[in-house]
């Protein structure tokens, strides 16, 4: 059993543990070079063809959100759109979004690109790194690609195919999982799995390079785990998670954040009772095979 010892959850901990990852083809000879900032992962991108802009990387997300503040600047148009069916009514939930011809991480590129306003995520990140950032870029910016972030190295690959599992009994299995992710229906799947156990239970977790938490659960999951939620609708409270399980990969001894019925984390919860977030991911190179739907975990 590993021990994930406090200072080694610090959001933003430089990393020097010898890489172990096993060679896998990559999509281009490209390596992206990444930064963890304040508990964001930062990359640089260019967008309308050459323009040079950073952003956060955030798997969780299911779309890609801009920073609504810097449209004029780029010299950007958004366009409106209903969320459901139009009535008339005053209860009508009408979003604001832009679409971006291009979006560019190296050689990886999305185009046509549909990005949400992001308001508090994007605006509020700027603030804290203090400086300019332009989006978001969530689970849609990867659809059906092999994505790998190396913590490592600090650097993002695109592969042809995920990263071979090691021979059986070899030190290197001790310290490799892969997890498949939970069968979606949606238009972009999400890193989303239900094979990670918490205190010997299994939970649908979702693996969120955005999330700046250790742990975070659900009010359900807590109960499931027998850990208290807060009062309904109160505050996050912090605990201790005696256990957490990726296959052969394990970890004693973990703060969690607990949320309560009714917070805007509870809502927001589609379907997982748990969220990984960058202070556990950070240990980690972890590939998202978006295509087949698989994770895989490769410990530092």
């Amino acid at each position: 059993m590993k021990t994930l010892a406090p200072a080694m959850l610090l959001i933003g901990l430089s990393l020097s543990f010898p890489l172990a990852a096993m060679a896998c083809p990559l999509d281009s000879g490209v390596e992206i070079p990444f930064t963890v900032e304040k508990g964001h992962l930062i990359v640089s991108a260019r967008i309308k063809g050459n323009t040079p802009v950073e952003v956060v990387l955030a798997t969780g997300a299911e779309q890609s959100l801009i920073n609504g503040s810097l449209l004029e600047k780029y010299k950007l148009p958004a366009s409106y759109g209903a969320d459901g069916i139009v009535t008339g009514s005053h209860l009508d939930k009408i979003k604001l979004f832009v679409r971006m011809s291009e979006v560019a991480l190296g050689d990886i590129k999305a185009t046509d690109l549909l990005m949400g306003f992001g308001g508090e995520a994007a605006g509020q990140i700027s603030q804290r790194i203090g400086r300019e950032i332009f989006a978001v870029l969530g689970a849609d910016f990867f659809k059906g690609r092999v994505v790998q972030f190396d913590f490592g190295k600090k650097v993002l690959r695109l592969l042809k195919k995920e990263p071979a599992r090691p021979p059986s009994g070899t030190s290197a299995a001790q310290q490799f999982a892969a997890l498949r992710m939970a069968p979606s229906d949606q238009p972009v799947q999400l890193p989303i799995t239900e094979d990670a156990t918490f205190n010997g239970k299994r939970l649908k977790t979702i693996f969120d390079t955005g999330a700046l938490t250790v742990i975070s659960l659900t009010p359900a999951a807590s109960k499931q785990l027998g850990l208290t939620p807060p009062p309904d609708k109160g505050p996050p409270r912090s605990d201790k998670m005696s256990t957490m399980r990726f296959a052969e990969i394990e970890f004693a001894d973990l703060p969690v954040t607990l949320h309560a019925k009714g917070s805007d984390f509870d809502r927001d919860s589609k379907g997982f009772g748990a969220v990984v977030g960058v202070a556990v991911i950070q240990n980690f190179v972890i590939t998202f095979d978006f295509h087949d739907g698989v994770i895989v975990l490769e410990r530092l």
